[in-house]
């Protein structure tokens, strides 16, 4: 590595964590860390907005398990990828932000340098696990060891390291070599034969299982068979077990049946879920029953949801361990009364769907009968969607995503690019509203380029819908939310897209069923009030 500079030195360091995409926009600050790509020949991925480059890096990562890396500029680079970095902080996604930033003599100046953030590494603070500037070369490996230390061992948050430009130039004279991630904390044998008994002794147990549960089925399936606990999900939890389990609820909080279950529960059993608001649309679930919660994040074991008994640990030896103590014991409950328990809570869900919802459920028929088992799935803010969390039935983890928590519109799209990156093997496609779609369509123009068979459905009912409803209901006048939309079939073949507005469900599943093989992007567009879809 004689000879470096720091920029070519940083990507070096970057491929030694087997770092192999990144996703950005060069700019002059950064110039130096371009040439270190060239260098290692790790693929970068041009976005048309800085936004684009953090969703696509939070979209690589959902489907790799790998952190997402993206390159910056400072300034209004660092605002505009702060949507994307702020989604993943509170998803609890991966994600190295590498930006550049004014020469280090200019900091606290005020002199008005190009590009300049007064305090750049705070703007960033409150949506990451790690925000630093780095004044020297020398300090960069141990930055990037304690981003990675994050990412493995504890729950996984966005870091961003703020890179000057003139750093950036200066030579590195030692090689830097990779350093080992800790390992993730073990459960206590105490609070897990403690948990065991009050699980064993439950009449009405219920499990609730969240992104931090990924990798659990085995354990979590025995659990769940051997004390007659229905299981529901989160959005991160979505097939983590199978929809088709005759002991699962899926994604169903949002149903008041499910949420009344849970409500009624005597014991809970919570797993890597922080049970947010964006899963449920309430201020907080009622949980009436002793909690036995197992997290990584020590924070979210004395969250507004308490804990009897609070396990820090990893989920995965958590319930292996969990499950070993159960079997030593005769529980109260049987997974024939548990059965019964969820088919009644399923019933009373279909009960209730509104007319909207009948609509949104058809759509997802012919979209889940289109699609393999295996299909990632990217979700926008939009009412589809939302129906979508039960509608859409799960049979493989990791598949479903839907960042309701930080709720931000636009990004489906450029999550979905990601991923399809990350994951080129997968069938991947993005669900968008009308209104969603156009904060970032114009990285249709970046899936284009890549050659991407991605496609891209837009729900379109010319309004931001569950905003007019609130109006409606709260009896103010329509303002701001009826925002005339493009010809969108124009719009995406203009930005080199194929683009269709199918006439019947044949025509969407065999439209859906091209677009995984298509030499590019295809929009498939789906108008609210098309005479199709209630026939």
């Amino acid at each position: 590595m004689t000879g470096m500079t720091f920029g070519e030195a940083a990507m070096e360091l970057l491929a030694a964590y087997e770092v192999d995409t990144v996703f950005g926009m060069a700019g002059t600050m950064t110039l130096e860390l371009y040439r270190g790509i060239a260098r290692t020949g790790i693929r970068h991925v041009q976005c048309r907005n800085e936004q684009g480059a953090s969703l696509m890096a939070d979209g690589y990562a959902r489907a790799t398990g790998k952190p997402g890396v993206c390159t910056i500029i400072g300034g209004p680079g660092v605002t505009n990828a702060s949507t994307g970095i702020a989604q993943a902080y509170c998803d609890s996604q991966p994600m190295l932000v590498l930006s550049g930033a004014t020469a280090t003599g200019t900091h606290g100046k005020g002199w008005g340098a190009i590009h300049e953030l007064d305090d750049q590494q705070a703007v960033t603070k409150g949506i990451t696990a790690l925000s630093a500037m780095v004044r020297h070369p020398e300090e960069f490996p141990e930055w990037v060891a304690r981003a990675y230390a994050l990412f493995g061992g504890t729950r996984p948050r966005p870091v961003h390291l703020s890179l000057p430009r003139d750093i950036l130039a200066m030579p590195v004279a030692t090689a830097w070599k990779r350093r080992r991630a800790p390992s993730r904390p073990m459960p206590d044998p105490a609070f897990i034969g403690e948990a065991a008994v009050r699980l064993a002794q439950a009449r009405h147990p219920l499990i609730f299982v969240g992104g931090g549960a990924v990798g659990t089925r085995a354990a979590l399936t025995g659990i769940a068979e051997r004390i007659g606990a229905p299981v529901l999900s989160s959005n991160a939890g979505k097939g983590i077990l199978p929809n088709s389990h005759s002991l699962s609820l899926g994604c169903s909080v949002l149903q008041a049946a499910s949420r009344r279950a849970l409500a009624e529960a005597d014991v809970v059993l919570l797993v890597g879920s922080e049970i947010a608001a964006g899963d449920h649309f309430l201020p907080q679930l009622e949980i009436k029953g002793e909690i036995i919660r197992i997290d990584i994040d020590p924070h979210e074991l004395s969250s507004q949801y308490a804990a009897a008994i609070p396990i820090q640990a990893d989920a995965g030896a958590a319930l292996r361990a969990l499950a070993d103590a159960l079997a030593q014991r005769t529980p109260a409950a049987t997974r024939i009364e548990g059965e019964a328990r969820v088919r009644k809570i399923l019933a009373a869900n279909d009960a209730a769907l509104t007319d909207l919802e009948k609509l949104h459920l058809r759509v997802w028929q012919i979209l889940r009968a289109a699609l393999p088992d295996d299909t990632i799935i990217m979700g926008d803010m939009t009412q589809i969607v939302y129906t979508g969390c039960f509608a859409m039935p799960m049979e493989v983890e990791r598949c479903w995503y839907y960042s309701g928590n930080y709720c931000a519109l636009g990004v489906a799209l450029p999550m979905a690019i990601g991923a399809k990156i990350g994951a080129p093997h997968r069938p991947v496609i993005a669900v968008a509203g009308d209104g969603g779609l156009m904060f970032t369509v114009n990285e249709l123009a970046t899936a284009a380029e890549e050659g991407l068979a991605l496609p891209v459905v837009v729900w379109n009912n010319d309004a931001l819908n569950a905003i007019v409803e609130g109006m409606d209901l709260q009896k103010i006048p329509r303002i701001g939310v009826e925002p005339r939309s493009p010809d969108f079939l124009k719009l995406a073949e203009s930005l080199g897209c194929h683009a269709t507005r199918p006439a019947g469900a044949d025509q969407l599943s065999l439209a859906i069923r091209a677009a995984l093989t298509a030499d590019r992007p295809t929009l498939i567009e789906i108008r609210q009030d098309a005479p199709w879809l209630k026939s």
